[in-house]
């Protein structure tokens, strides 16, 4: 299905934020000069095809005392897909790619305690052979914001990088103590907010809370760090962006900030962090980088690379999509 120009502005807008109002979609429909009715269905219909995947809350793992990393491992083919269904079984696992390198599985397992991470991973380690499983924990974050621009898809990036509107991030907010009644609220957001006129008012009669009180109560959320926001998250392959590269390359310690402020500030680049790095693995600066196809990808990284003078870098291109879900409790 194509998109035309207003379902572009809407999948815009509502990856930013959806405003905790009574009326969100109406707000929404003024701003892009459209009736809410409009809106809905266009939601409706943008849903069924596949173009979004959940309109809901997104949470900060880190906010409600979970801590995430990324794990790599070589997996032989006999046992590929019997250790992806082991991996994907987890709810801790939100993300578990294929990818075309010689570590073929790359997943992200979030975790409260240490002894529950390294028993899953036990798990799985077990279930792929008892493989070398390599850890990537992020040391330095430059960015970690994903926006698919569906109104620019076309243009390119690479010869003006952008700048990043915060500087190097915290790794890890101090997380504050949830009240039960907050994890009932965080639980309903975790889901699909429902297409009516007035969601949170749906939400609120599912709590037990009253409208203004679940307003209070999420941007209490919000300022504690536990909320980012509510809004839509994209599937990328639908919505046109193919192409997914994790960019890996090594640079001198001290290179690091700046260049990885400088990697953030393109448009095409979601993810951005400084990561332990290996003898056999010595890649220490990470990104991922999303585009219509591989050409586009590597553009990008070539143009960066060019700028930077770095000689030793990869583009593990994800060739199959094992799992990608939202953190969840």
């Amino acid at each position: 299905m194509e998109l035309d120009v207003k379902d572009r502005k809407l999948l815009n807008r509502l990856q930013i934020e959806l405003p905790l109002v009574r009326h969100p979609w109406r707000l929404i429909a003024e701003e892009l000069e459209l009736q809410q009715e409009d809106v809905l269905e266009r939601l409706e219909r943008l849903k069924r095809e596949g173009f979004i995947r959940r309109i809901g809350g997104i949470f900060n793992p880190a906010g409600l005392g979970y801590k995430g990393c990324l794990y790599a491992m070589r997996v032989e083919e006999a046992l590929f897909y019997p250790t992806a269904a082991v991996v994907n079984s987890f709810r801790g696992v939100t993300h578990n790619y294929r990818r075309h390198s010689r570590l073929n599985m790359w997943f992200t397992l979030t975790a409260r305690t240490e002894e529950e991470r390294g028993a899953i991973l036990e798990t799985i380690r077990e279930a792929a052979g008892r493989p070398q499983l390599y850890e990537f924990p992020a040391e330095q974050v430059f960015k970690l914001k994903v926006f698919l621009n569906m109104e620019e898809m076309a243009a390119s990036s690479a010869m003006t990088p952008g700048q990043v509107g915060n500087k190097t991030l915290s790794l890890y907010k101090e997380h504050q103590e949830i009240e039960s009644s907050d994890l009932h609220l965080i639980r309903e957001l975790q889901g699909d907010l429902p297409l009516l006129p007035e969601p949170y008012t749906e939400i609120a009669r599912k709590t037990g809370f009253s409208l203004e009180e679940v307003f209070l109560r999420l941007q209490a959320l919000q300022a504690g760090g536990v909320l980012k926001r509510i809004g839509a998250v994209l599937r990328h392959r639908e919505a046109g962006f193919t192409a997914n590269g994790l960019f890996v390359s090594v640079l001198p310690e001290e290179r690091i900030p700046e260049a990885g402020e400088r990697l953030a500030g393109y448009a095409e680049v979601s993810h951005c962090y400084k990561r332990r790095a290996h003898p056999d693995w010595p890649y220490n600066l990470y990104a991922m980088i999303h585009g219509p196809d591989e050409t586009a990808v590597r553009k990008i990284a070539e143009h960066f690379i060019r700028q930077e003078g770095i000689s030793e870098f990869d583009i593990l291109f994800s060739t199959e999509e094992l799992k990608k879900t939202s953190f969840s409790i």
